[in-house]
């Protein structure tokens, strides 16, 4: 079966990289990035790449698998160029963390039969082709998408993907999908940049001499790809603009509770402690 990856990055990277491995596949990968394509090429985690994305509307690319895996305004013109597509033998998938603005533009196609969108819970803080790795996504979570009029046909293809790539499969709405990732994916980003931003308005300049690796570990969330975290934000707003105000309103709560006695501050933090314990 023919793969075509739209994007090497991290994840399109250890896409090609994994399923390379399977002569079940031939992998085919297009990228504005022409460096990316050609280590991709000698270390044959893809065997070919296409000059122009409209060469998806020939022959030989029948029943392939097209995977977008790029930021989610560029995952959303990709999408928009691949019209003459939907609705054919080829399977189309996504790899983007936020659905619900792909899924009004969908809606404007009348919601193609052969679209599934994809959102494998793997990657790093770190970015780009040169930093993919084969079983990224082996044992972790990949959740999937789809309006009812998909066929099963390609909601087959997209879950034998995944589950030969390593994941384990889960289902969600696209907009609950957004709802769920706003608070367990985006506002950590989101928080590790706010506190960044609070540390830059120090007047001491460098505080890496004062800190222990708690702090380093959490704001190397802040070394993801700026341009897509930005999108992220953007297309999410609607969900991550109440999930901000959520974290507001516990961190005055915490405010308060640090100005109340010791005992009471102690209790809520171990309440916490224990929350985490149970769900974490």
């Amino acid at each position: 079966m023919k793969i075509i990856i739209i994007g090497l990055g991290l994840i399109g990277g250890s896409i090609a990289k994994t399923l390379s491995r399977s002569e079940a596949y031939e992998i085919l990968a297009f990228d504005s990035d022409q460096n990316s394509i050609k280590h991709a090429l000698n270390i044959q985690s893809i065997h070919g790449s296409l000059h122009s994305l409209d060469d998806l509307g020939n022959a030989e690319y029948e029943d392939s698998v097209v995977i977008i895996s790029t930021p989610p305004s560029s995952t959303d013109k990709i999408l928009k160029s691949l019209d003459f597509l939907f609705n054919s033998s080829v399977t189309i998938t996504d790899t983007t963390s936020t659905k619900s603005s792909l899924n009004k533009t969908l809606q404007k196609f009348h919601f193609p039969k052969n679209f599934i969108f994809s959102h494998p819970v793997a990657g790093s803080h770190l970015s780009g082709e040169k930093n993919s790795v084969a079983n990224l996504f082996n044992g972790k979570s990949t959740i999937l998408s789809y309006h009812d009029s998909v066929l099963s046909k390609h909601v087959d293809r997209v879950t034998n993907l995944w589950k030969t790539l390593g994941s384990n499969i889960a289902v969600l709405d696209a907009e609950l999908h957004d709802q769920i990732f706003a608070y367990s994916s985006h506002l950590p980003h989101v928080a590790a940049y706010a506190l960044l931003n609070t540390l830059k308005g120090l007047e001491q300049d460098d505080l890496s001499d004062f800190s222990g690796g708690g702090l380093a570990e959490f704001l190397r969330l802040v070394s993801s790809s700026p341009k897509m975290w930005a999108d992220i934000f953007s297309m999410n707003e609607k969900n991550i603009a109440p999930a901000i105000d959520d974290l507001i309103k516990s961190l005055r709560i915490l405010k308060d509770k640090i100005g109340n006695d010791s005992q009471t501050l102690q209790t809520f933090l171990g309440e916490l402690k224990d929350f985490k314990e149970s769900n974490y």
